[in-house]
């Protein structure tokens, strides 16, 4: 069975998530804090609730980006 690891970033690039596609379905093997340096490893449901909980957080967080371009 063929698989094929990618890896994207979230949340403004403030986390890269790393998985692994095998059959169509996407398995998240890690979750890495650009920033911190920090990598999270378990099992992969637990990470897909992760990285569910990080893109409702950074959704619901203003984004800096507006504020830099108004004066």
């Amino acid at each position: 069975m063929a698989q094929l690891i990618e890896s994207r970033f979230i949340c403004d690039g403030r986390y890269r998530v790393h998985s692994i596609n095998v059959a169509g379905r996407r398995r998240v093997i890690e979750v890495e804090d650009v920033d911190g340096r920090q990598r999270f490893h378990g099992p992969a449901s637990k990470l897909d609730r992760l990285v569910l909980r990080l893109l409702g957080q950074c959704a619901r967080e203003p984004s800096d980006s507006r504020k830099r371009g108004a004066r």
